[in-house]
């Protein structure tokens, strides 16, 4: 820690302070990022992060929050990658979100305009991995994405447009490797803007690609079984995911069958014979014989009777607020999501700063915050 100037160790007490209080955790977390912009070696701010994301309301809040977009018994890979992605949003501070925003530039959102349609493309290949599994889409987005960075007559744009985008579907190894070649090919900072924001987006998705598997609120990784267990109780007609894939690619097939374009071409940059000889010299993985104590009992997981249960707070608070125009099939859909035990311990408030009411932001008077009496919970 001597090795570092004094101003450092003020901002990491600083984070200390803030990241002690409920909802100051993020915050807190964002100062020691700004750290590891600075010194990427600096190990107290990585293992700070660290301990801010165990705060247990931080946990609880963040489960509950996920839980609205995927059940905590989905255990397929892909929606693994899901929950990291959403919990990067949840969690991050870093300025340059919506920087096209905030600048009025609203013709930017697929980055420079000179390439703005094939760097569309890319992110569009990329949300089929997101949104549906097929990990083929990754490998199909790279080669539209490198050709994007040789015509564009902006490549310090495009790299950091891309780098957002990797970061914000959650795969943050793609990130790291396109912001880490922004910053080393335009290592002066004083010759095109921006190069402090990129350096810190860096630093923030690199902790996130080194940290993921052990952040407190993910449930345990999986193969999707857990899933396929209990949709064989909710809707054992459902597709699977292969099924659905399937029919996704004949649709596109057919469609550029009958418009037939040069940029739907593209195939993956490494070939299927180079990919196998690749992943057949690895390592197989092994998983730990007894997996280490976490901060957050799964163990619920293995015991769910695939049976619809008592709904969680935040479905009865979206029925309270919505209650007058109610989707029929609302009830339905989050019969099977779990309800999330509270920690024992009350929030720590901070005492320079008024609570926070989300019924008061709702506004939500008392009897409608506090009665599920007249709602539909069956």
């Amino acid at each position: 820690m001597s090795g570092y100037p004094p101003y450092i160790q003020r901002m990491i007490d600083q984070a200390r302070e803030q990241g002690q209080w409920y909802c100051g955790q993020a915050d807190a977390a964002a100062i020691c990022f700004d750290v590891l912009a600075l010194f990427p070696d600096h190990q107290a701010a990585a293992e700070l992060i660290y301990e801010l994301f165990c705060d247990e309301w931080l946990i609880y809040d963040t489960r509950n929050a996920l839980q609205q977009q995927i059940d905590e018994w989905d255990d397929r890979p892909w929606q693994q990658r899901r929950r990291l992605a959403l919990s990067l949003r949840f969690m991050s501070r870093w300025e340059g979100w919506h920087a096209e925003i905030q600048r009025g530039d609203l013709r930017r959102k697929y980055g420079p305009d000179d390439v703005a349609e094939l760097l569309h493309k890319g992110h569009d290949l990329l949300l089929g991995a997101y949104c549906l599994g097929d990990e083929e889409c990754t490998d199909l987005a790279w080669p539209v994405f490198v050709e994007a960075f040789g015509r564009t007559s902006d490549p310090h744009g495009a790299l950091m447009w891309v780098g957002k985008q990797y970061a914000d579907l959650g795969f943050f190894a793609d990130a790291v490797e396109v912001l880490a070649e922004l910053c080393a090919r335009f290592a002066d900072p004083s010759a095109i803007g921006g190069q402090a924001r990129a350096r810190r987006l860096l630093a923030e998705v690199r902790w996130w690609r080194d940290n993921a598997h052990r952040l407190p609120w993910l449930p345990p990784p999986g193969d999707g079984s857990r899933y396929r267990r209990m949709m064989s109780f909710i809707d054992p007609d459902a597709p699977s995911d292969e099924e659905i894939i399937r029919e996704l690619r004949a649709r596109v097939e057919a469609r550029r069958a009958e418009q037939p374009a040069p940029s739907d071409q593209w195939r993956p940059v490494v070939s299927p014979d180079i990919a196998m000889l690749v992943e057949a010299a690895l390592p197989t993985p092994t998983a730990p014989d007894q997996p280490g104590p976490t901060l957050v009992d799964w163990s619920f997981l293995d015991r769910d009777d695939g049976q619809p249960g008592e709904l969680p707070e935040w479905a009865k608070r979206t029925m309270r607020i919505f209650k007058d125009h109610l989707p029929d099939d609302l009830v339905h859909r989050y019969r099977w999501s779990r309800p999330i035990a509270k920690p024992g311990t009350p929030p720590r408030y901070d005492p320079n700063q008024p609570p926070f009411d989300p019924d008061e932001f709702l506004d939500l008077d008392d009897d409608a915050a506090d009665s599920d009496e007249d709602l539909p919970l069956k």
